[in-house]
């Protein structure tokens, strides 16, 4: 027994310590008041604004809360569990008010916006139903996202108006708020949602493992993650599993289409020229991931880990959004590892959101908390430096406000990026959100299919094609973009994603991986061929 005593000391060392280590938020208040948030924001932003809201309660007079946060994972695990819980919670409060089973077909279309409200059939009975209700899934906050998933969560009938221009009409239009901004929607015209604070897309970069590849001059375009001297190092994540991630995919094709128009000499809307232009410059910017994908060390399923391989100099270089890259160059020597650079004209300032979700418990509550997020106090959370007087405790969390009154000079030596203005950011790039909006899924699941699912036959026919310096008939074969291109996509997998049929979806997976897979070996064929 004694013998075995100094492994059961170590063995409890080990469970014990890790829990003993881990950041604590203060003592949870002695009250019933709870409100519950879904996020993806990560325990940084849960501990700070957790940390802030409760001052701005206690300095209002108010009564303390206790906040439950609910992180399931990403935007893209999110929209699946708010669609299921809420077809749940749904079922149940039909069959309660009917006296009958929905059927699948009722299931579809209650959170369809598709679906129109008139007429006694099931579909639009469903749908009336669940619009005129207080469908509960007992959660009251979404917090943090994209201004899509945020617009989808709308149409679909999950959010709710919280009453934010009706409390505070001062935060929008002239000098506040704009509705939308290069582009980029700002707020929900229907008070559903209303961004928070603002990110943009790019580059996150490791000087010294660029010097060891070759590469002396800092990144500056999309273009140059696809550096054939970047093989093995480039690390991305997987679209359709980051929100982020496919977002950053679709600046790359946002950016090629632009440029596409411009060379089309931006032919009128709605002309044939107009829509050659555009299905050529879509083929552009997923020819380019396609050979950025060819270079790649790896889509990882969390965004997360891009800049921290990025910054341990496990990877050189790699695509994020701008917080991600800007957060962990926090600390020592760390932004001498990692650093962040939008790509010219390369990319949007989208908002990241907050919204009231349909049959929250404590909807007060949850307005209570929304308009703090929105109000100076909040904001100061996102972008202050951490120890300075109204700013973050323990994380500075470098993200860029969205109230355009922290601009101001007064607090520009307050802020952690005095020189992040996403008003100004902005000019350089205007995000057409009919171009690629209706195709966000679609883009996603394209580059699952051509990077992710065919990885191996794609790293080999990259490789083949830089070692054989690139002949012309495997190159023009690698380059050929027919099996997803703009027409394939926007009359094919786009409907096909959006019919609801996971079997269709499955069977035209099945097919699109097939014919790729045997795409990239007959590209390597004739590299090594030398043809």
């Amino acid at each position: 027994m004694k013998a075995a005593l100094p492994g059961l000391v170590a063995l409890a060392a080990l469970l014990i310590v890790p829990f003993a280590l881990r950041p604590k938020l203060t003592a949870e208040p002695e009250t019933s008041r709870r409100l519950v948030l879904l996020t993806p924001h990560n325990e940084a932003i849960r501990y700070e604004m957790t940390r802030g809201f409760r001052q701005f309660l206690e300095r209002s007079g108010q009564k303390p809360v206790r906040l439950d946060w609910r992180n399931p994972g990403g935007t893209t695990e999110i929209a699946r569990y708010l669609s299921s819980e809420y077809r749940s919670a749904f079922e149940q409060y039909y069959a309660a008010q009917t006296g009958s089973s929905l059927s699948e077909r009722g299931a579809l279309a209650f959170a369809n916006p598709k679906q129109g409200t008139e007429g006694t059939d099931e579909a639009a009975r469903a749908r009336r139903m669940f619009l005129e209700s207080d469908v509960s899934i007992n959660i009251d906050v979404l917090f943090g996202g994209g201004s899509y998933d945020f617009s989808q969560h709308a149409a679909a009938g999950r959010l709710v108006n919280a009453g934010v221009a009706e409390r505070h009409p001062h935060l929008f239009g002239e000098g506040a708020i704009p509705q939308t901004v290069g582009g980029e929607p700002y707020w929900d015209k229907q008070g559903r949602w209303v961004g928070t604070c603002v990110s943009g897309f790019g580059i996150c970069y490791n000087p010294e493992a660029l010097r060891q590849a070759g590469i002396d001059r800092p990144p500056s375009r999309w273009r140059d993650l696809a550096d054939p001297r970047l093989a093995g190092k480039v690390a991305l994540a997987d679209p359709s599993k980051s929100g982020s991630a496919n977002k950053a995919f679709e600046m790359i094709v946002q950016q090629a289409m632009s440029d596409a128009m411009a060379a089309a000499s931006s032919p009128a809307k709605g002309t044939p020229q107009e829509a050659l232009a555009l299905a050529r410059g879509f083929d552009d910017g997923m020819r380019l991931i396609r050979q950025i994908g060819g270079v790649s060390r790896y889509f990882s399923d969390q965004a997360t880990k891009v800049v921290q391989d990025v910054q341990s100099g496990s990877a050189a270089i790699g695509m994020c959004i701008d917080f991600y890259g800007r957060f962990e160059s926090e600390g020592p020597g760390a932004a001498q590892r990692l650093r962040f650079v939008l790509p010219d004209s390369g990319s949007s300032m989208g908002a990241d959101p907050i919204g009231l979700l349909r049959g929250a418990p404590a909807p007060a509550l949850a307005k209570t908390f929304i308009d703090f997020v929105l109000s100076p106090e909040g904001q100061a959370m996102w972008a202050y430096k951490r120890g300075v007087p109204g700013g973050p405790e323990r994380y500075a969390l470098r993200r860029t406000p969205i109230l355009p009154v922290m601009f101001e000079p007064a607090r520009r030596s307050l802020l952690s990026d005095p020189d992040e203005n996403p008003y100004v950011a902005a000019r350089t790039f205007t995000y057409q959100a009919a171009w690629t909006g209706p195709l966000f899924r679609a883009i996603s699941f394209v580059i699952r299919l051509m990077c992710v699912d065919t990885e191996s036959e794609l790293h080999d026919a990259s490789a083949a094609l830089r070692e054989s310096g690139n002949p012309p008939r495997a190159k023009a074969l690698f380059e050929d973009m027919s099996l997803v291109s703009y027409a394939v996509v926007k009359d094919e997998i786009a409907p096909a994603l959006a019919s609801g049929d996971p079997l269709r979806e499955v069977a035209l997976q099945n097919r699109l991986v097939t014919a790729l897979k045997a795409h990239y070996e007959r590209v390597t064929d004739l590299a090594r061929s030398g043809q």
